[in-house]
């Protein structure tokens, strides 16, 4: 069932954000808006607001904002539709049965969505019902994974045939199209029908915190290889992304205010079975900054629990990095060699497992007795690769108390006097600074960015910007679509039901800031900027013209266009003289008059 974007309009006017914000969290109001503790990240310091002139709500804590709709998704763990619902309910909205138009979830991947919860559906209709299933049952059986469990997760099967799940798809009205774009089936060679990519498989669906699911993990029956395969990367499921059994722990973690990360789908299932329920995978690889950013919603402390091998033990070292540059105070249980979590809890049993995660060292000390094993030795430099190893660590933590007892223990151990770590620490701060300093001095990517920001906390500059800037002349696609909606009249409530997270959490995080000094400033520089550039493409495309123009000998045409090349550049001097900014426009004399005032 979808909804037209009139409808959802109609609910979000009916369902004020305080009013229903304020039925779940102690609002206390702060000048024109409102503050509470997160809901979504523990703190002790409210940085959650909402603002009611703008109907959106942003935590400057954990970085999460949005409007009323996506408050009660995230807060209630409830898919875009359900929410609606409710919000229409509370609100005394009857709901029109479902709508074939344009609008809001008929973009590319709402069908999508549709088709992987009907592949869902499929493969676990198989698994826990069909003949052909049995193979798989008793496969998790033998895992000690109980049918209640596999539903939780909504474990599933895929049949041995190349295109059984095919011609389901087909009779449920999906498209061929979509199937293939979801990364259920793969184009097939030389033109042949695609095929399915799941076969003979134990099927995990990975879902977003919302229910939605997004692709799909498979796991071989008998010895084929490889053993696990995932759904291609595709508009709705990124790997880097993704976090298997997100939206099943998401309020235990919350309520643990701690969050277990392991590598793999029957680490996570087997822990949830035995009652470790605060529990997320990483899908087989090392964390990523998106994962460590989905995971600063729910919480900021985290403890690693991966394969006690070499992978593992360079994951954990790569993760550890990620969670403390992220704001994570981050923990590491080590497992006893050749276990891995599931192993683990089925050898040695739930309380032995727990008590592990209780006793687990914090991640710089574990970086420096990793580092200690390979470099074992006394002398000198054996004691500055420790301190390369570990240094990079310590320059995420932000705390200057915490940093300083890190600094006196590990000089203590290793027997290095502090002002010596302090000093290569340093070292590599200036190392990075640099690097970063010469990243964005001077990228397009920046002023993009600081003009949709403009946008977003002054919308009174709509009309000035809209006289200078085509969205054609923003180089990012994702910022120059944005500012396009803006440009046609779309308001932000109305545009953050049209944005990934990244950008709700963004686009209302600016929305609420307070007044920044400096931005009339700061847009007029940015507005002669767009002009500027988009002058000086004409200038080096008509001059490109006339070098052609004069190699082919065409007299005529090469006097025509330099006189064209001068006009444009006296239009560029005048420009750069503040005489030609007011009257630009996209398309024609960017003076706009004689001296442009």
């Amino acid at each position: 069932m979808r909804y037209d974007e009139d409808t959802i309009v109609r609910v979000k006017e009916a369902s004020d954000v305080v009013d229903v914000i304020g039925r779940h969290l102690e609002l206390k109001r702060s000048g024109s808006a409102f503050k509470a503790l997160c809901p979504f990240h523990q703190e002790k310091t409210p940085s959650f607001m909402v603002n009611p002139a703008r109907q959106i709500f942003h935590c400057f804590g954990c970085d999460t904002g949005g409007d009323v709709i996506r408050f009660i998704m995230l807060y209630e763990g409830l898919p875009f539709v359900e929410s609606l619902r409710k919000l229409a309910l509370q609100s005394g909205i009857e709901l029109p049965e479902g709508s074939s138009g344009g609008g809001v979830g008929w973009d590319q991947k709402d069908p999508m969505f549709t088709a992987n919860r009907v592949a869902a559906d499929y493969y676990s209709e198989l698994l826990m019902k069909s003949e052909e299933g049995n193979g798989a049952r008793d496969y998790l059986g033998q895992r000690g994974i109980h049918s209640d469990v596999s539903k939780t997760f909504d474990l599933g099967y895929a049949l041995e045939g190349w295109r059984n799940l095919s011609s389901h798809l087909r009779k449920e009205g999906i498209l061929e199209s979509v199937a293939v774009s979801a990364g259920l089936l793969v184009k097939g060679d030389s033109g042949k029908d695609p095929y399915d990519r799941f076969r003979n498989r134990v099927i995990f669906p990975i879902r977003d915190l919302s229910g939605r699911v997004l692709g799909f993990g498979g796991r071989v029956l008998g010895e084929d290889l490889p053993k696990y395969i995932n759904t291609s990367e595709t508009p709705v499921y990124r790997k880097g992304d993704s976090l298997f059994g997100l939206d099943v722990a998401a309020p235990f973690v919350r309520e643990a205010s701690e969050v277990l990360l392991v590598e793999g789908y029957l680490d996570v299932i087997s822990l949830h079975q035995g009652g470790v329920r605060n529990v997320v995978g990483v899908l087989g690889t090392a964390l990523t900054e998106d994962q460590a950013r989905k995971l600063r919603r729910l919480t900021d402390r985290c403890v690693l629990l991966f394969d006690s091998d070499e992978a593992g033990r360079r994951a954990v070292l790569r993760s550890g990095l990620i969670l403390l540059g992220g704001g994570f105070e981050c923990r590491v249980a080590p497992l006893d060699p050749g276990e891995d979590p599931d192993s683990f809890l089925r050898k040695m049993g739930v309380q032995e497992l727990v008590a592990r995660v209780a006793q687990a060292p914090d991640v710089v000390m574990y970086t420096l007795e990793s580092a200690r094993q390979e470099h074992p030795g006394n002398k000198i430099g054996d004691r500055f690769q420790l301190i390369d190893a570990i240094v990079p660590y310590l320059a995420k933590i932000e705390d200057r108390a915490k940093l300083g007892a890190y600094l006196k223990e590990i000089g203590d151990t290793l027997r290095i006097e502090q002002h010596d770590l302090r000093a290569r620490l340093v070292s590599l701060k200036k190392r990075k600074k640099g690097d970063i300093d010469q990243k964005e001095s001077s990228p397009p990517l920046r002023k993009d960015k600081l003009l949709l920001h403009i946008l977003v906390r002054e919308p009174e500059v709509m009309p000035k910007v809209k006289e200078i800037v085509r969205s054609g002349d923003i180089k990012s696609p994702e910022i120059a679509e944005i500012v396009e909606k803006f440009f046609s009249g779309v308001n932000l409530t109305t545009l953050l039901h049209t944005v990934d997270d990244h950008w709700k959490n963004e686009l209302s995080k600016w929305a609420l800031e307070d007044p920044l000094e400096g931005t009339e400033k700061a847009l007029d520089d940015l507005l002669l900027h767009y002009a500027r550039e988009r002058l000086e493409e004409k200038i080096r495309h008509t001059r490109d013209r006339l070098t052609e123009a004069v190699r082919r000998g065409a007299n005529q045409e090469s006097q025509e266009l330099n006189e064209e090349w001068k006009d444009l550049q006296a239009e560029l001097r005048d420009l750069i003289a503040g005489k030609g900014l007011q009257g630009a426009t996209g398309g024609g004399n960017l003076s706009g008059g004689e001296d442009g005032e």
